[in-house]
């Protein structure tokens, strides 16, 4: 491949391609094995199996910044934008993608499938317990054939077709059939399906209707009421199973196909990836406030070398998360920004550490708020928390972590905390959708309350944390997603309801989602 072609991929991976660009690229990957391969690499599989194999072939010599490159574009998925980076560094990423493609698929050192035993799909990661076919356990890299039936009933599971490209994440209850490379059979629970230009054609049937891919990315849901699709980008084709009608589906679109042979559906207004940063100034914590800080570091000769690509600031303050936020030591090493209360963790926070004060500080290394404090939650029962972060997001109770909604590549991963992924509740930066923590039980008696928010480097970030009481009933968005309050420890003064509003509004028509603002959802803090 030249360097045309390689750019040609990338332009793809970024969103940036034009028309006359995407002509040419279909047309290179009907003719290049080698280049379907590339795009089946970068668009589709955890950087975790690239690192594995490029380890095993050419004794750890791939450079940790090219591995993060590719862990952005699958993170971020096919068709969004990943931002500027040098030529150089994604060429390096490709070139890894490349060389472990040359060996047919990304291998683990022991246990390598003969090309006899490969099937058509491969497991990237699962999370929970999972069978295929009759009795065969499903566990991280198992190969999948023709046929098989692959079924849960808890977690969620990541696999990629290997012919196509198609990058499936379904969630359980899950009882599907893979069909064939191009084809699946869904009985029940949501896959969330990114479908490269190779993939084009590829079907998902349920018992209403089969849906036909025509290069896009979808959530379908199937459950004994019917199922529904959503189109996240791009379009697909709604059949019949027997070909009475075709429909166009395009972007932000959503339909409903009950089993009585009702159809609803609903259009969504023009989307935009860009979430909207709330203009609100900065408030100094009072007596009735979770104490905050903001965290950075104060220059570059603070960062261990090499440790900018494996996330720096998150890996630095575990110490602090595992001595149930006693141990502060780690905090010496960080630059801080002037004390500020907390007003919820909603929308894009781009600028956030110019305004607390942290500035200067190395944009690169990434900062983390930390908020913390003595809270009276509303009313004693059992609570859950949603949401979702670009990198990091972290609830700690009483010491104890009980939430994680950061990205992939975050360090706090590491700390294995549980959480549930909704990928048919879809938010811009999470392919696996909005995630929630498990049951909490809470009586009237006040908690300690710990808040990590963050980025891990530069400062494109955004986040949402939601509150859900148990037995309490919420208001749905027309796509199905529950108006869960916003996670605050006081009540909004007017300007902050304002701006709620408008990113509400924002959320409702671009991403079909949305949160409320309740007083008695308010977790006061108590001194």
């Amino acid at each position: 491949m030249n360097e045309d072609e390689l750019n040609l991929l990338h332009r793809y991976l970024d969103g940036a391609i034009t028309a006359e660009e995407l002509e040419s690229l279909e047309e290179l990957l009907r003719g290049n094995a080698e280049a379907r391969a590339a795009l089946r690499s970068l668009a589709t599989i955890d950087a975790k199996w690239q690192e594995i194999a490029a380890d095993e072939a050419f004794g750890k010599v791939v450079e940790p910044t090219a591995l993060a490159a590719a862990d952005s574009m699958v993170a971020s998925g096919v068709g969004s934008s990943i931002g500027a980076r040098p030529l150089w560094l994604a060429l390096t990423a490709l070139a890894a993608a490349l060389i472990v493609g040359a060996f047919g698929w990304f291998r683990v050192p022991e246990g390598t499938p003969t090309k006899a035993d490969r099937g058509i799909a491969r497991v990237i990661r699962i999370e929970g317990d999972g069978t295929a076919g009759e009795d065969r356990t499903v566990v991280d890299g198992t190969e999948l054939f023709a046929g098989e039936d692959l079924a849960m009933q808890q977690g969620l599971v990541e696999l990629a077709f290997r012919e196509t490209g198609v990058h499936v994440i379904a969630t359980a209850p899950l009882r599907m059939k893979l069909s064939s490379t191009e084809r699946v059979a869904l009985y029940e629970g949501q896959v969330k399906l990114v479908v490269p230009p190779q993939g084009v054609g590829f079907v998902v049937d349920t018992d209403e209707r089969k849906f036909v891919d025509l290069g896009t990315s979808f959530v379908v849901t199937a459950s004994p009421k019917g199922s529904e699709v959503l189109v996240l980008d791009g379009q697909i084709s709604v059949n019949e199973h027997d070909g009475a009608s075709k429909d166009l589906m395009h972007e932000g679109e959503f339909a409903r196909f009950d089993r009585n042979g009702e159809t609803r559906k609903k259009s969504a207004s023009s989307r935009s990836l860009a979430l909207p940063e709330l203009s609100l100034p900065v408030t100094k914590p009072g007596n009735g406030s979770l104490h905050g800080v903001v965290l950075g570091y104060g220059s570059s000769t603070a960062i261990a070398k090499g440790r900018l690509a494996k996330d720096a600031i998150g890996r630095e303050l575990l110490p602090l998360i595992q001595s149930d936020f006693r141990d502060r030591t780690c905090l010496d090493a960080f630059k801080q920004s002037e004390p500020l209360s907390f007003r919820g963790i909603a929308g894009a926070f781009h600028e956030f550490p110019d305004r607390t004060g942290l500035v200067p500080y190395v944009r690169e290394g990434g900062w983390m708020a930390w908020y913390h404090g003595q809270v009276l939650p509303p009313r004693p029962g059992r609570y859950r928390f949603w949401g979702y972060a670009d990198n990091h997001l972290l609830v700690a109770i009483n010491g104890k972590p009980a939430y994680e909604g950061s990205r992939r590549d975050s360090s706090f991963k590491e700390l294995g905390i549980p959480r549930t992924n909704n990928p048919a509740l879809p938010c811009l930066i999470a392919p696996a959708g909005f995630a929630c923590s498990e049951w909490i039980e809470l009586s009237g008696v006040p908690i300690q309350l710990d808040i990590l928010f963050g980025e891990r480097g530069g400062n494109l970030t955004s986040g949402l944390l939601l509150i859900e009481r148990e037995g309490d009933t919420y208001e749905e968005t027309f796509w199905g997603q529950p108006k869960w309050p916003l996670f605050l420890t006081e009540a909004p003064n007017a300007d902050e309801a304002a701006e709620f509003k408008r990113l509400v509004d924002h959320l409702e028509q671009k991403t079909m989602g949305s949160f409320t603002v309740s007083e008695d959802a308010v977790w006061k803090v108590h001194n």
